[in-house]
């Protein structure tokens, strides 16, 4: 089990930061929805549409160390199987937990780049604003107050 400092993912928390509005705008609501056409549901199949500020969030959440390409151990260790148990996990984190908090980030985020509906359930659930309100809670209890 590799351990994960807080501390040392302060820049990318920070980053992420900017985020926080649009995800509390978000939550409770789709941030991407299912294309249909005439006709497209009987000769193909259908495809997510995204909206532009949820594949930005992706796009730069993917590339920071908060990324654990091994969440599901993080959800197994954890015993976490549902939402419920996520949002326990969340609440219950303390700063030796990142390794909770940066695997059930990573399970919507790399997740979703297989199966892109997770993106949407991670937004629309509250789930990746959680951690970062979170994260940001966590490390201002170490450091200064985060912008």
């Amino acid at each position: 089990m590799k351990e994960v400092k807080l501390i040392d993912l302060k820049d990318d928390v920070e980053r992420l930061l900017t985020y926080i509005p649009w995800l509390e705008q978000k939550k409770g609501t789709k941030a991407g929805s299912i294309y249909k056409s005439d006709g497209l549901e009987e000769h193909s199949v259908p495809f997510p549409v995204y909206e532009t500020m949820l594949l930005n969030f992706v796009n730069d959440a993917s590339k920071t160390k908060l990324m654990d390409k091994n969440y599901v151990y993080a959800y197994s260790r954890n015993f976490i199987k549902t939402v419920d148990d996520e949002r326990r996990a969340i609440q219950n984190a303390g700063i030796k937990n990142g390794d909770v908090l940066c695997g059930i980030f990573s399970k919507y985020i790399l997740g979703g780049m297989r199966k892109g509906s997770l993106w949407i359930t991670g937004v629309e659930e509250g789930i990746l604003l959680d951690v970062l309100l979170k994260m940001k809670k966590l490390l201002e209890i170490w450091d200064a107050p985060l912008a």
